[in-house]
Formats: C-alpha cells, structure tokens, sequence
C-alpha cells in the first residue's frame, strides 16, 4: 500500500509541475497576444500542446494508481475521488496528499483564469480585425445565402475602399 501511496504522490507532484509549466506558458501566451507576435504566438500554442500531452498522461498514471489503491483498499465503488481517499488513508501520507492536493487546484484554478483572460483577449483582437476589413471593405446585400448547415451565410466582401493594386 505505501508504494501506491507513493506512486500517487509522484503522479500528482508530476500534475503540478506541468500546470505549473502550463501557466508559465499562458502568462508568456497572454503577452504575445497582447504584443501581437505571431511567431512566438505559434511558438506558445506548440508548447501548450506538448504540456497537454504531459497531463493526459500524468492524469491516467493518476488515475490507475487510484484504482489500485481503491481494490487494496476493498471498496465496493469502480474509483474514488482523490479527496475521498485522503479521508481514509493514514498519516504521513494523509498530510503529504492532502497537502499536494491543495497545491494542484491551486495551480488549477490561476491556470483558468489566465486562460479566460487569454480568450478575452483573443476574443477582442478577432472582433477588431474583422471590425477593421469591415471598415475597408463594403459588404454585397444581394449575396445572402444558406449554407448547407442550415445558418445564412455572411454577405462577401466585394469592393475594396482602396485600390490594392497601387
């Protein structure tokens, strides 16, 4: 049982390190977008998907540790929750779990809302592009049309205010 134990704890500093990593990442993302390089942009989204990949599997290490511990343990129930086996184990690990546990959602919770903030920002610079050919462009009212989806598909921009060719 103290080797799962200590399986666990590995599994769950390994989470926290790469959330940490990952809101590493997004902060270094949100001023990227602020600045708007687009190479380091790409950079980031490329770095992130690395880190997703880290927490799939540091997730299902998680997960099957859990699960083993659940059938020593001899409970009845499929899997448990990692808050609900830290009522039921004893000290150190109790302590040390419980501790590791706190840090994670902590790390959790300031990578969500980076990421909010991220999709704002995101959100808003698209809004502004798209305000912005709006502006440059006038749009064809006799080109509204259904998609195939069932949705009226958006007028083309046809005429542009500037002569592109000069």
């Amino acid at each position: 049982m103290e080797d799962l134990l200590e399986n666990l704890s590995e599994a769950l500093d390994k989470m926290t390190n790469t959330y940490r990593d990952i809101l590493h990442t997004a902060q270094e993302k949100k001023e990227h977008i602020i600045s708007g390089d687009i190479d380091k942009l790409e950079s980031i989204i490329y770095q992130e998907r690395n880190l997703a990949e880290r927490v799939l599997l540091a997730e299902e290490k998680r997960r099957y540790v859990l699960h083993s511990i659940n059938q020593t343990l001899g409970n009845s129930t499929e899997s448990i929750k990692l808050n609900d086996l830290i009522e039921q184990i004893k000290e150190p690990y109790k302590s040390k779990l419980k501790e590791q546990y706190d840090v994670l959602i902590e790390v959790i919770s300031e990578v969500e809302a980076i990421n909010k903030v991220n999709t704002s920002l995101t959100k808003y610079s698209l809004e502004y592009v798209n305000n912005l050919i709006r502006s440059i462009c006038s749009e064809s009212l006799n080109d509204s049309t259904y998609q195939l989806s069932g949705k009226l598909k958006e007028p083309e921009l046809n005429r542009m205010l500037f002569d592109i060719s000069a």
